[in-house]
């Protein structure tokens, strides 16, 4: 995993820069994206999406009578914890999931912090490895590019995510994760990842 410096932090928010589409389906229901996206609410209607998480300090909320909204206020730098943020963003992106919304998660430039948010999500959910993660996501969005001090709060993340796997599987009846996945899918119940099922 590459960490990157972005020359565009200083620019405006709803700038296009180098958008040339619209926010990316992550899940059925998460969206992942700019702050461009952000304020392009023609895109948002196209897309059903009924809410966002602004995952920045600067950027403005535009369509507040519209939408619902939860930010993040934190910065793309390597003092920034937004690890102590997880926790409460996959409890919003789930909100949503369960309201049967859709909800749009960016930052400025839809590369590090709002995908650093999406990332966590799919390996709290899904119980899977960043690596794993981190590629499902940059097949949909190939400019991700978290720094490297959330790459290494995503590696923390992901040892508390496996141990709690592990625990449950242990005290589990019911077979490994393989099979309890295949059970899942077999009768419905798993989790669909675009037009392909996720691979426990």
């Amino acid at each position: 995993f590459s960490a990157r410096r972005h020359s565009n932090l200083g620019k405006d928010c709803s700038s296009p820069e180098s958008e040339g589409g619209g926010p990316v389906e992550i899940l059925p229901f998460l969206y992942l994206g700019s702050a461009y996206h952000a304020a392009r609410r023609d895109m948002l209607d196209t897309l059903g999406i009924t809410a966002l998480l602004n995952v920045s300090s600067d950027c403005p909320n535009h369509f507040e009578g519209h939408y619902q909204y939860k930010c993040i206020p934190v910065e793309d730098n390597h003092k920034a914890d937004i690890s102590s943020w997880f926790m409460e963003a996959i409890e919003y992106i789930d909100l949503v999931k369960d309201c049967h919304g859709r909800v749009l998660v960016h930052c400025q430039a839809g590369i590090s912090r709002s995908a650093t948010i999406c990332l966590a999500y799919l390996m709290m959910k899904k119980r899977v490895k960043l690596e794993e993660a981190f590629e499902f996501v940059k097949q949909r969005r190939s400019i991700i590019s978290p720094n490297f001090s959330f790459m290494g709060q995503l590696l923390q993340f992901e040892s508390q995510v496996l141990a709690t796997s592990c625990a449950a599987e242990a005290a589990s009846p019911s077979g490994t994760l393989r099979e309890r996945g295949k059970l899942c899918r077999h009768s419905g119940l798993g989790w669909s990842l675009g037009s392909e099922p996720w691979e426990l």
